[in-house]
C-alpha cells in the first residue's frame, strides 16, 4: 500500500503528527539538558559550602583522637591529631590518582592508636607510579611511635565501580572504612585522616576536600555551562526546523 500523497489531507495529517512528535521529543531533550545543568549548579553550590566549611575550621587547634572518636560528623574537615604506631604491613595503594598530570597512587596505612586500642586509617599522600604497571612503588614508613596531624573525613564515600576486581592485592580502586575493616580484620575508627606535614617520607600530601572521587565546584559549573549550551543549541535547531516546517505546510496548503 502506497503512502498518501504529500498534498492530500491524509498526507498533511501525517506530517503534522510527525512534527508534533518531533516537537515533543525536542522539548523533552531541552528539559533534560536544563535539568542536568541545574543539578550541576546545585552540586557546585554544595561543594563551595564544603570548601567554606573546611577553610573555616582549618585554623582551629587540632583535636586529639588518640583516645578514640566520639562523633565523626562533628570532626568532618577538622584538624585532628593522633599518636601511635604504623601498621605498615596493612598499607594499601589507591589506584589511578593523578597529580600534576602524573599517574600514581594514594598511600593508605592504618595507625594503631595509643589510647583507644583500635586503629585509624591515614591517607598519607600521593606517590608516582613506576613506569611498568607490574611494579609497585617503594613506600617508606617511619618506625616507632609517631604523632601525626591531618584533616578528618568521613570514610564511606559514594562511587561507581565498573570492574569486579576492585581489590587486587594491595592495589584498590576505591576505599571505605568498612571495606578496609572487612579486608584487614582491624577495629577501625569511622573516619579517614588525610595527613598533613610530618616526617619526610617521599609522599605528596593530599587534601581531604579533594579526596576520593572529589569534583571541584568549578568543574561542576563547567558541566552546567555545557548542558545549558546544548539546550540552547537544540532550541535554536528546533526554532529553525519549525519555521522550515511551517513554510512547507503553507506551500502544500
Amino acid at each position: 500500500m502506497l503512502p498518501p500523497p504529500a498534498g492530500s489531507p491524509d498526507g498533511l495529517s501525517e506530517m503534522r503528527r510527525s512534527t508534533l512528535f518531533a516537537g515533543l521529543l525536542l522539548i523533552a531533550v531541552i528539559g533534560t539538558c536544563v535539568a542536568a545543568g541545574g543539578w550541576q549548579l546545585h552540586r557546585a553550590a554544595y561543594k563551595e559550602a564544603l570548601q567554606a566549611r573546611a577553610h573555616a575550621v582549618a585554623e582551629e587547634a587540632p583535636v586529639s583522637i588518640t583516645q578514640g572518636v566520639a562523633s565523626v560528623e562533628a570532626l568532618e574537615f577538622h584538624r585532628v591529631e593522633a599518636s601511635g604506631f604504623w601498621a605498615a604491613e596493612k598499607t594499601i595503594l589507591i589506584d589511578n590518582k593523578i597529580s600534576d598530570g602524573v599517574v600514581g597512587y594514594q598511600v593508605v596505612t592504618p595507625l594503631k592508636l595509643d589510647g583507644a586500642g583500635g586503629y585509624v586509617l591515614v591517607n598519607r599522600g600521593w606517590i608516582a607510579a613506576p613506569r611498568l604497571r607490574s611494579e609497585l612503588p617503594t613506600i617508606i614508613t617511619p618506625e616507632g611511635r609517631v604523632t601525626i596531624t591531618g584533616t578528618a573525613s568521613q570514610g564511606n564515600g559514594h562511587f561507581i565501580e565498573l570492574s569486579s576486581n576492585a581489590i587486587q592485592g594491595r592495589v584498590w580502586e576505591n576505599l571505605t572504612v568498612e571495606r578496609f575493616a572487612q579486608w584487614s580484620g582491624l577495629h577501625l575508627e569511622p573516619l579517614i585522616v588525610y595527613q598533613q606535614g610530618g616526617a619526610a617520607d617521599g609522599l605528596r600530601r593530599t587534601e581531604a576536600i579533594s579526596g576520593e572521587g572529589y569534583m571541584t565546584a568549578a568543574r561542576h559549573r563547567g558541566y552546567a555551562i555545557t548542558w545549558f549550551s546544548l539546550a540552547a543549541v537544540f532550541l535554536i535547531l528546533g526554532i529553525y526546523a519549525g519555521f522550515k516546517s511551517s513554510g512547507t505546510h503553507e506551500q502544500n496548503d
